[in-house]
C-alpha cells in the first residue's frame, strides 16, 4: 500500500494529510494517509513505525542526513474527548542505533491536527539552521541562526515574538541537541519527547524547531455520540478516587512511598532499593515545600503535573512544570540526594538545556558512583568531586553535558558510552538495557518489570509494560515469581502499543480500558472496531517495531538486564535477599518468545507475521 494513496474518502479523526520536509532541497510536500495505513496501525506511533519501516535504510548512521524523523498523532488527539493528547517523535536512534518512539502530552500534538496534519516527516539536513513553521496551509523553513545556542524556553518565546502569536505551540532543541548529545531530546511547553536522543537528530539536521498553529476543528464520524461518551468519561473521571482525587492532588508524586516501602526503589545507582531521604520527597513533603499548583495538558481533567517554585536558598528563582516522579528519582534518590528544591532545578536545566532526566540524573549517579570506586578522579572530572548526596555538582556538570566540555563529553551520550571510555568494571553497573538508561524501579523487586525492561524495543522503558500497578500496588501477582508474567507483559505491550497509537495518555487508564477505546475508534473514525481488533492491531504495531530493531541487529542477547540486577542482591525491605537468578529471567524470556510467536532469537516468526498480515498490509 502506498502511503500516498489516495482513496478519494475523507478521514473522520485524521486530518487525512502527513507534512513531507526534505530539508537537503528545502522542499514541503503534502502526502495523503490511506485509510488501509490508518486502519491497521490506527494512528501516532503505529503509523510511525510503518512508515519507518518502509522508508529508512536500516544501515543509516543515526545523525547522518539519511535518518529520518517522524512526528505522528493519533486520531484522537485534538478531540473533545479527555486526555486526548499525546503524539510521538518516531526515528532511529543514536543512543541506541535501533528504533525509538518517543512520547509526549502538553498541546504541541493537537495544535498540528488543528493546523490540518496527522504527522510530519523530517528528511535531509539543511545547510544553516532553520525551523518549521506551519501556520494552517502555510508552511516554509524560516531562518534560526540567531536562535542556534539558544535555551529552549528561550527559543520558544524568540519565535512566539517573531510570529507574533503567543498561542503559537513550539517543538525545540537545546544545546545538547545542536550539539548531538545522544540523551538529548525535544522540549514543548515543559513536555518533552525525552528518551532516545531525538533531539540530536534534529540537531544533525540543523533543524531547532517546529512552530505550529492551527485554526480548524478535528472532525469525527459521530459528533454526537462523541459528545455523550465525553460526558460519561468526564464523570466517571470525577467519581473514580485516582483521576479525580488522588492523581489531581498528587500527581506521580504519590508513588514515592509505595515503591520506597516495596523496597524497589533504586537508590546511588541501584545499589540500594530503599532511600532514607524518601520522607522528604514524597507527596505531602513535596506539597509542603515546592509545588505551588497543578498543571494539565490539553484536554485533560486530571492535571497531574505539578508547577514547583523555590523562592529562597541556592536555587531560588526555580519555576518548573516539575519534577514528576522519574525525573524526582533520577535526580534524587538515584543519585543520593533527598533536596527537593536541588531536584527541582536540575529539571529546569534539563528542560533548558534539552537534555532527558532520566538519562541525565543517571549518568550522573553512574559517574559518582565510578567517582567513589576510584575508577575515575578530580583530574579526569575537571576538579569537580562526584560523590553521592552532593547536588552542588548539578548545574556545572549539566552544563558541560549539554555543551560537551570536558568531563561532560565523557557524560553527554549516556551510561554505556561512559562505562566505554571509563573502562575497568564500569560497565557491570552502567544501569541500562539497549543502551537507554533505566528508570525508577528495581526490576529485583517485581520481576514481570524485569521482563517489560528486557523486550521493550526501545530499550530500557517502563511505559510500554508498566506491570507496577499488577505487581506492587495490587495483591494481583506475586512478584517474585515467574508465573503469569510473560502473558501480563505481553497483553500490556500490546494494549500499550493501540492506546498510545491512538492518542490517549496513560493516566486514563483508570477510566478508559480497551472497551472504551473501541468507542473512541468508533465514533471518531467511523471504522468497526472490535476489542479482539483493536487489540491485534496493538499486537501488530509491537511486532512491527520488533521487526525495525531486529533489523538493526537487535536480538535475544540485546534483551537482558545489567549485570547488577542479577549479581547482588538488595539488603532491605520485601526484596531483601531475594535473587533473580539469570536462568530463571532467560525462562521468562523463553516463555515471552513462545507467547509472542517468535523464534529463539526474539524474531517474529513468518507465521506470525502472515497472521497480522504485517507483510501483506506493507505491500512486502
Amino acid at each position: 500500500m502506498n502511503f500516498n494513496e489516495t482513496e478519494g474518502i475523507i478521514l473522520e479523526g485524521f486530518t487525512g494529510k502527513i507534512l513531507d520536509v526534505d530539508l537537503t532541497e528545502g522542499e514541503i510536500n503534502k502526502r495523503d494517509l490511506s485509510e488501509t495505513m490508518a486502519e491497521a496501525f490506527l494512528g501516532g506511533r503505529g503509523l510511525a513505525a510503518a512508515i519507518m519501516y518502509k522508508e529508512l535504510d536500516p544501515e543509516v548512521d543515526p545523525l547522518s542526513p539519511g535518518n529520518i524523523l517522524i512526528f505522528m498523532t493519533g486520531p484522537a488527539v485534538g478531540t473533545s474527548l479527555p486526555s486526548t493528547h499525546r503524539s510521538d517523535f518516531t526515528t532511529k536512534s543514536p543512543l541506541t542505533n535501533s528504533y525509538l518512539c518517543s512520547s509526549a502530552g502538553g498541546f504541541f500534538g493537537p495544535e498540528l491536527k488543528f493546523a490540518g496534519y496527522d504527522g510530519i516527516i523530517i528528511r535531509g539536513k539543511a545547510e544553516n539552521p532553520v525551523y518549521i513553521s506551519i501556520m494552517d496551509e502555510e508552511v516554509e523553513l524560516r531562518d534560526a541562526e540567531e536562535l542556534w545556542g539558544k535555551l529552549t524556553d528561550e527559543t520558544e518565546l524568540a519565535i512566539r515574538n517573531e510570529l507574533k502569536d503567543s498561542r503559537i505551540r513550539v517543538a525545540s532543541i537545546g544545546p545538547a541537541g545542536e550539539n548531538l548529545s545522544k540523551i538529548s531530546n525535544i522540549v514543548s511547553d515543559s513536555r518533552t519527547w525525552g528518551r532516545g536522543g531525538s533531539g540530536a537528530v534534529m540537531g544533525s539536521k540543523n533543524l531547532k524547531a517546529i512552530a505550529v498553529r492551527g485554526h480548524s476543528d478535528v472532525e469525527v464520524f459521530d459528533e454526537r455520540g462523541l459528545s455523550e461518551l465525553v460526558q460519561d468519561l468526564r464523570e466517571r473521571y470525577q467519581e473514580d478516587p485516582e483521576t479525580g482525587e488522588e492523581f489531581p492532588k498528587w500527581g506521580t508524586h504519590q508513588f514515592v512511598d509505595p515503591i520506597n516501602e516495596a523496597g524497589m526503589f533504586p537508590t546511588r545507582n541501584y545499589q540500594e532499593g530503599k532511600f532514607e531521604g524518601a520522607e522528604k520527597l514524597n507527596a505531602s513533603s513535596l506539597r509542603d515545600s515546592i509545588v505551588e499548583r497543578s498543571t494539565a495538558c490539553y484536554s485533560c481533567p486530571i492535571g497531574c503535573g505539578k508547577l514547583s517554585m523555590i523562592s529562597e536558598g541556592p536555587y531560588a528563582d526555580t519555576v518548573v512544570d516539575g519534577p514528576e516522579y522519574e525525573t524526582l528519582w533520577a535526580f534524587g534518590p538515584q543519585c543520593g540526594v533527598d533536596d527537593p528544591a536541588a531536584i527541582a532545578a536540575a529539571n529546569l536545566w534539563c528542560d533548558q538545556y534539552g537534555l532527558d532526566t532520566i538519562s541525565a540524573g543517571s549518568t550522573i549517579a553512574f559517574a559518582m558512583e565510578c567517582f567513589e570506586e576510584g575508577l575515575i578522579s578530580t583530574e579526569d572530572t575537571d576538579g569537580l568531586e562526584l560523590r553521592f548526596g552532593d547536588h552542588e555538582v548539578y548545574r556545572e556538570l549539566l552544563s558541560k553535558m549539554a555543551k560537551r566540555e570536558g568531563f561532560g563529553d565523557v557524560l553527554a551520550d549516556g551510561t554505556l558510552a561512559a562505562a566505554n571510555e571509563i573502562g575497568g568494571n564500569s560497565e557491570d553497573f552502567a544501569m541500562q538495557v539497549k543502551g537507554l538508561e533505566i528508570p525508577a524501579y528495581d526490576p529485583r523487586g517485581a520481576w514481570g518489570m524485569a521482563l517489560a525492561y528486557a523486550t521493550a524495543c526501545r530499550g530500557g522503558c517502563h511505559l510500554k509494560a508498566w506491570t507496577i500497578s499488577a505487581e506492587v500496588l495490587s495483591e494481583d501477582y506475586d512478584r517474585f515469581e515467574t508465573d503469569g508474567k510473560a502473558e501480563l507483559v505481553f497483553k500490556l505491550q500490546n494494549e500499550r502499543s493501540a492506546v498510545d497509537s491512538i492518542g490517549v495518555c496513560v493516566m486514563a487508564g483508570r477510566v478508559v480500558g480497551i472497551e472504551e477505546m473501541v468507542e473512541i475508534m468508533n465514533l471518531t473514525t467511523g471504522m468497526n472496531f472490535t476489542p479482539e481488533k483493536l487489540i491485534q492491531a496493538g499486537e501488530r504495531i509491537y511486532n512491527l517495531e520488533r521487526l525495525l530493531a531486529t533489523r538493526e541487529g537487535i536480538n535475544r542477547e540485546d534483551d537482558d538486564l545489567p549485570p547488577r540486577i542479577f549479581n547482588e542482591v538488595l539488603k532491605e525491605g520485601p526484596p531483601k535477599n531475594v535473587k533473580l537468578k539469570k536462568e530463571t529471567f532467560e525462562k521468562m524470556i523463553d516463555e515471552y518468545y513462545e507467547i509472542r510467536g517468535w523464534n529463539e532469537n526474539g524474531v517474529p516468526t513468518k507465521e506470525k507475521l502472515e497472521e497480522l498480515r504485517i507483510n501483506e498490509i506493507l505491500g512486502d
